[in-house]
């Protein structure tokens, strides 16, 4: 599956779709974002039935505001439209995947 942009128009249709969904939260001039870029897109690939959303904070801020992000990358993590765990930073393909089997494990 691809990665899905969001808008704050689409946001929530899109999150309540999947009954798991990890979020990319980024900004513009964002380095750590370009760096995870790669990792996310590939993380998306090999979990199909994990939705895989990126929002640019900088051009939405309704829902930077809504869900506090302070800074990029926020990555959040959903079971059933519920926020179950978050990580902050730049990270590769090994620390996403620790990530995801959080959200799916604990």
């Amino acid at each position: 599956m691809a990665v899905i942009t969001a808008t704050d128009e689409t946001y929530d249709k899109l999150l309540s779709a999947s009954e798991y969904a990890v979020v990319d939260y980024y900004g513009d001039h964002c380095g750590s974002c370009v760096y995870l870029e790669p990792f996310f897109r590939e993380a998306s690939n090999d979990m199909p039935l994990i939705s895989f959303i990126k929002i640019n904070v900088t051009h939405n801020p309704e829902t930077r505001k809504r869900y506090q992000i302070n800074g990029v990358p926020t990555i959040k993590f959903f079971h059933n439209g519920e926020e179950v765990h978050e990580a902050m930073g730049g990270m590769d393909t090994d620390h996403l995947e620790q990530h995801i089997a959080k959200m799916l494990y604990d």
